[in-house]
C-alpha cells in the first residue's frame, strides 16, 4: 500500500477520534473478550482438564484429511511472503499435529472487501467449498478502511464512516451466517486486523481506534457463530517493532507470517467450545 493511502487513513483517524470520548471503549470490549479466551486456555492447560482443543477436534474428526479453507484479501492470499503465507505455515503445521492430510483451498483475493467477499461467497461453487470444509480462515476488512480513507475530503470521510462501519458489520455477519448455512460446523477462525503504523508516529492513536472499532465487530461477531476463534495477531505484530515484520506499508514479511502462523496454532490449542 502506498505511503499517501496510509495518510489518508490517518486523516480518517484523527477525525474519528476527535469527535467523541469512545476511545478507549472498543480495546476495553476486546481485552475482556481475549481474558475470558485465556482463562479458557488456563484451564485447558491444567493437568486434570479433559478438555479437546480445536486441534484435538481437528486430530479426532472421521477421514485422512482435513479440508481448510481460506477466504479474504492479500494477507490470505500470503502477500509479502515466500513461503504461501501464515496460511500455508499454519496448515503444515496442522498436517503435523494432527497427523492428517490438510488440503489448502486458498481463496485470497488482492483489494477484496467485505463486501466482495460477501458477494464471492454467493456462488454456487464457493457454497460447495464452504459445505466441505472442516476448517475456514477468514481475513477481512482491511480495504474497507482504504477505501473509506481515500474518499473526497474530510468532512465527506467523517459523514461516511458510521455508514461503512456499518456495512463492515453487516456484511461480516452475512458472511458468518452464509458460512453456517453452508456448513454448521466447521471450524471459523478470523484473523484480527493489526497496526501497520509506527507506534513513535504522532497518528498512531487515531489508526489505533480505527482498527479497534473494526476488530471488536469481528470478535463479536465470531464469538455468535460457534465453533470459532479470534487470531489476536496484533498480540505478536507490534507497532513498536514493525520493521522486523512489515514488508510493504501494511504487509508481512516472512518472519511476519510466521508470526501469526504460530498465533494460529497457538488459538487452536484452545478447549473446543461447539456453542
Amino acid at each position: 500500500m502506498k505511503k499517501w493511502l496510509w495518510l489518508a487513513l490517518i486523516l480518517l483517524g484523527l477525525i474519528v477520534v476527535s469527535v467523541g470520548g469512545w476511545y478507549y471503549y472498543p480495546q476495553f470490549k476486546i481485552d475482556r473478550l481475549k481474558a475470558q479466551n485465556a482463562a479458557l486456555q488456563d484451564s485447558a492447560d491444567k493437568p486434570e482438564s479433559h478438555k479437546v482443543s480445536y486441534i484435538g477436534h481437528l486430530r479426532n474428526l472421521p477421514g485422512k484429511t482435513i479440508h481448510h479453507l481460506a477466504l479474504g484479501d492479500s494477507v490470505i492470499q500470503g502477500r509479502g511472503s515466500t513461503e504461501g503465507g501464515f496460511i500455508k505455515i499454519a496448515n503444515d503445521e496442522i498436517s503435523s499435529l494432527t497427523g492428517k492430510k490438510a488440503i489448502l483451498d486458498n481463496q485470497g483475493i488482492s483489494g477484496a472487501t467485505s463486501g466482495d467477499l460477501l458477494r464471492f461467497l454467493s456462488n454456487p461453487e464457493m457454497k460447495e467449498r464452504i459445505h466441505s470444509a472442516d476448517l475456514i480462515t477468514i481475513n477481512i476488512g482491511g480495504n474497507d478502511l482504504v477505501k473509506l480513507a481515500l474518499k473526497e475530503g474530510p468532512v465527506k470521510a467523517l459523514q461516511d464512516y458510521a455508514n461503512v462501519k456499518s456495512s463492515y458489520q453487516y456484511n461480516l455477519v452475512e458472511i458468518f451466517s452464509i458460512i453456517r448455512k453452508e456448513n454448521p460446523d466447521a471450524i471459523l477462525v478470523y484473523n484480527e486486523l493489526y497496526n501497520a503504523v509506527d507506534s513513535e508516529e504522532t497518528f498512531f492513536p487515531a489508526t489505533k481506534k480505527l482498527l479497534n472499532d473494526w476488530n471488536l465487530i469481528a470478535y463479536e461477531t465470531t464469538a455468535n457463530n460457534k465453533p470459532s476463534l479470534v487470531i489476536p495477531s496484533s498480540e505478536v505484530l507490534k507497532p513498536e517493532n514493525r520493521k522486523e515484520w512489515i514488508f510493504d506499508a501494511i504487509h508481512p514479511n516472512d518472519k511476519g507470517h510466521e508470526m501469526i502462523a504460530k498465533q494460529m496454532i497457538k488459538t487452536l490449542e484452545a478447549p473446543y467450545q461447539q456453542k
